[in-house]
């Protein structure tokens, strides 16, 4: 496969040739058919490549078609189709705000001063879109960002909504590379009904049948994706635009969003940018989306800022056999319940520790406020949960635990107390540790308020003082 010293070398050679074949085609046809030159694009615009991002919210990864999930995703199925579709990428955070912090800064949540739901990116942080502008990009958002003010003015242009792309499309600069960042809003509750003309059947999905109306909310926004790729045909843009599609975190229900379980972290990552990266490429190694950032600026020649904590992954984009990562570190903080939890996964196992373990879990409003929580509640009040979905109702939770992702995908078995896991988890204590200490992931010394009862899903309080200032 092409090293990266290579891709980079034959992708800037053959801009360049691309460039000239351009200005010479589009002299010819200038005298004999004008209707041609629309779509022939000057030198400066082939300098850098534009690059889009599509997020979704609340989206676990297994949940698309080419995932192997029956629900119905022919766009992002199509993405993965023409380029490299990641099966172990995780977020650092299961929250939406932290989760976004790091994939637009490249920073772990608690580094970047934004660990906790709806705390805004401090003033002193820097997000991609200035970090591309000395390259000339002009950036834009449309709909979900979620960093506070300071995120939101690094963008050139801000959109209300997810179907602003087409405003964009009109109104970008058409001599300047671009960053577009679309946050969708599916699939984060509500749920709505009718958003597709042929909804997913309760009797076709996987159980339990509440995901139908989440499946719908993934076509609808996939259809959206579709409408932006065919743009992007129509415009002569495709091999000069680098796509990705990735989620913030795992989808809405029990014992995954806010949860450290590969339920709650594993999302998509799916990169397409032909004649660039190959086609139909799985790659299978360990990606966290504070590595989207240093990749972008390894994409584009720029040097990193020395506080980047991720890793470019552009080698992994290129050959299916490279690796970048031995282990994925992901944190959970306040949102809507206090908690403190840490983990480490490698390929095969997975170390969390707990710091208040004194207390059950707590889930998110959404969640508590949702037909599967309530159902789950009525079950445990009649004695009829299994022993795995009682876990989450644990008023005391294990301080430690450990899991083989190869054997018990689930994460069910705690293998804490197995002695032939013994040395994995020693090993992977101190690679807990080790990052703790490198990334100054100060536990804090008190308490924040809940926001939520847990049980009722009513709001009792809102969020308290940050225990860091």
């Amino acid at each position: 496969m092409m090293s990266k010293k290579d891709f980079l070398k034959n992708r800037f050679t053959r801009r360049k040739a691309l460039a000239s074949i351009g200005g010479i085609v589009g002299g010819t046809f200038l005298l004999n058919n004008n209707s041609v030159t629309k779509n022939v694009k000057t030198p400066s615009s082939q300098r850098q490549p534009n690059i889009i991002w599509l997020i979704s919210d609340d989206v676990s990864r297994p949940d698309h078609g080419c995932y192997g999930n029956p629900v119905r995703t022919p766009n992002i199925d199509r993405l993965a189709e023409e380029g490299v579709r990641f099966t172990s990428a995780y977020a650092t955070s299961p929250s939406c705000s932290p989760s976004r912090v790091s994939m637009f800064t490249g920073k772990y949540p608690h580094s970047a001063g934004a660990e906790d739901l709806h705390w805004p990116l401090p003033p002193e942080e820097t997000i991609l879109p200035s970090m591309l502008r000395n390259k000339g990009y002009f950036s834009a958002n449309c709909a979900k960002l979620h960093l506070g003010t300071n995120g939101a003015k690094q963008f050139d242009k801000i959109y209300k909504n997810s179907t602003e792309w087409r405003q964009f499309a009109k109104e970008r600069p058409r001599d300047k590379p671009f960053f577009l960042s679309i946050g969708f809003g599916e699939a984060h509750r509500p749920y709505k009904k009718g958003l597709i003309e042929n909804p997913h059947s309760p009797d076709k999905v996987i159980i339990p049948p509440y995901l139908a109306v989440y499946y719908d909310e993934i076509s609808h926004m996939d259809s959206e994706i579709g409408r932006l790729l065919n743009w992007l045909d129509e415009e002569g843009l495709v091999e000069n635009t680098l796509v990705f599609y990735f989620g913030d975190q795992g989808m809405p229900f029990p014992r995954a969003k806010t949860t450290l379980y590969d339920s709650g972290i594993g999302v998509p990552l799916i990169a397409k940018w032909k004649g660039n990266i190959p086609e139909g490429m799985v790659q299978t190694g360990l990606a966290s989306l504070v590595d989207l950032v240093p990749t972008m600026l390894d994409i584009v020649n720029i040097e990193p800022n020395k506080n980047i904590q991720g890793k470019s992954i552009l080698n992994m984009l290129l050959d299916a056999d490279s690796k970048v990562r031995e282990c994925i570190f992901s944190e959970r903080n306040w949102h809507d319940i206090d908690d403190h939890i840490r983990c480490v996964r490698s390929n095969r196992c997975k170390y969390i520790r707990n710091y208040y373990p004194e207390e059950p879990f707590g889930h998110p409003a959404d969640i508590v406020n949702s037909k599967s929580y309530k159902g789950m509640l009525r079950l445990l009040d009649e004695g009829k949960l299994s022993k795995q979905q009682m876990l989450i109702f644990r008023s005391v939770r294990p301080q430690e635990e450990l899991y083989d992702l190869i054997v018990d995908p689930n994460e069910f078995e705690n293998l804490i107390y197995k002695i032939e896991y013994r040395n994995i988890l020693e090993k992977l204590r101190l690679t807990l540790d080790k990052w703790i200490n490198d990334t100054n992931d100060v536990s804090p010394e008190k308490r924040m308020i809940n926001g939520i009862n847990i049980r009722t899903g009513k709001w009792i309080a809102r969020k308290g003082p940050n225990p860091r200032k």
